[in-house]
């Protein structure tokens, strides 16, 4: 059986100073030098992101309205709600 090795005080960042600066240097040139094509990206990402959950609902909605015409005649308790949902969809 393997024992660990006890580990160093020092050891509680995964990362070296060099290489935390190096990041801290690429994340400064991703950031800061790139407001505009940061802007613009997080817009665009929202508009798609609206449009998928929009057209996702309207899918999800006609899906359960189409089921709920099909299974009219299983469910007589609920058959004036469903049938008044019908109408109030211009069917």
């Amino acid at each position: 059986m393997m024992k660990k090795k006890p580990q160093s005080p020092k050891s509680d960042s995964a990362f070296t100073e060099g290489q935390r600066e190096a990041i801290r240097d690429l994340l400064e040139d991703i950031y800061v030098h790139n407001k505009w094509h940061i802007a613009r990206t997080n817009f665009l990402r929202g508009v798609f992101f609206g449009f998928g959950t929009f057209l996702g609902g309207t899918i999800v909605v006609a899906v359960v309205i189409w089921i709920l015409t099909r299974t009219i005649d299983l469910f007589p308790w609920a058959q004036n709600f469903t049938q008044s949902l019908i109408d109030s969809l211009g069917r």
